[in-house]
């Protein structure tokens, strides 16, 4: 059993400021087109970055409405990223990368919403896409995320979300979403090996995700609630390994091709009630209510994997340990609302 101790002092400072305008260019509000930019300035590495944006927002009719937007964005690292993956035989604070870049993105989006005054339902849509370069690669190691400390690759994003929400029954809101998502990376020639050579997914890569949320009232008494929420999502991609160096009978295990294997996909289904008592008044007339709900989370107790873990056994077979997120549980929840 090893142990290692550190301590290191960080002292640095941010400092931002921005400006925005909206213009109106048609009557009754018809197109609105608002203009800014933010200047940023970091001051560990010493990085100004300055970020243009333009929205634009058309109401066609009553009922249709139409919007876009571009955009370049600046995140700066975090302690995390420009730490890495540090040799624990150097102090940390000499192994913090002041040459890091902030990541940045170019990102277009166009989108419409639609109005059903009938059914008091919204219907939207929104289409993006995003070209991203000075990326910080990380890998998800058990829901811990592993920097490289570098700005070692570029790649894109592109999808859509599209969304109902509304009063599926009179007085109370529900929603179904549903997103597509497609994002790629690809190392600076500096940073490429065998396995991670050509476009690559990022961790982020979930191709489908899907969630709905119902509610209604038990019929004779609208002081009771009910809902329905059903979450999927496709398997997210994770790095897989592959036998590395043999030592007798045992075969030490390294990191495979990048991102070529995915997940489990993620299913969950909630059920809930939720029953609201008047309690008292304030003097100003107002009710105080007292909310009680229950829910019972992961009905069918389905099982959802987060992560693997590889034990090494004789002859390089190594077993598959699923690490498997909360299974059925139950919570109860009280909110005082006035």
């Amino acid at each position: 059993c090893s142990t290692l101790n550190a301590r290191a002092r960080l002292g640095t400072w941010q400092a931002g400021g921005y400006v925005q305008d909206a213009i109106e260019l048609l009557p009754e509000n018809r197109l609105l087109v608002t203009v800014g930019a933010r200047l940023d300035y970091f001051d560990f590495n010493g990085e100004w970055t300055v970020s243009p944006r333009l929205s634009v927002r058309y109401r066609a009719s009553d009922v249709l409405t139409l919007t876009g937007a571009w955009g370049i964005y600046y995140q700066p690292p975090s302690y995390q990223e420009l730490r890495g993956q540090p040799n624990p035989e150097q102090p940390l604070r000499d192994q913090l990368n002041r040459n890091l870049k902030a990541q940045r993105a170019h990102l277009v989006v166009a989108g419409a919403e639609y109005f059903l005054p009938r059914k008091r339902l919204y219907l939207r849509a929104e289409a993006y896409w995003k070209d991203l370069d000075r990326l910080i690669s990380y890998e998800v190691e058990n829901v811990h995320l592993e920097y490289s400390g570098f700005n070692d690759s570029y790649g894109y994003a592109y999808g859509l979300d599209l969304q109902v929400r509304g009063e599926f029954v009179p007085g109370v809101e529900s929603w179904v979403n549903y997103g597509f998502l497609v994002t790629r990376e690809h190392f600076l020639p500096a940073y490429e090996n065998d396995y991670n050579r050509g476009w690559r997914p990022r961790p982020t890569d979930q191709r489908h995700t899907l969630s709905l949320f119902v509610q209604d009232y038990v019929p004779g008494d609208p002081t009771w609630k009910l809902h329905l929420r059903i979450l999927f999502g496709s398997g997210l991609p994770y790095t897989p390994p592959v036998p590395g160096r043999r030592v007798g009978t045992y075969v030490a295990q390294v990191p495979g091709p990048r991102m070529s294997a995915r997940y489990p996909e993620y299913r969950r289904v909630d059920m809930g009630a939720t029953k609201e008592l008047e309690l008292t008044r304030l003097p100003d007339g107002r009710p105080v209510y007292l909310e009680l709900s229950g829910e019972l989370l992961n009905v069918f107790d389905m099982t959802n994997t987060v992560d693997y873990t590889w034990i090494p056994g004789q002859n390089g077979i190594w077993k598959r340990i699923p690490t498997r997120l909360t299974p059925r549980t139950f919570n109860l929840r009280l909110r005082v609302r006035f």
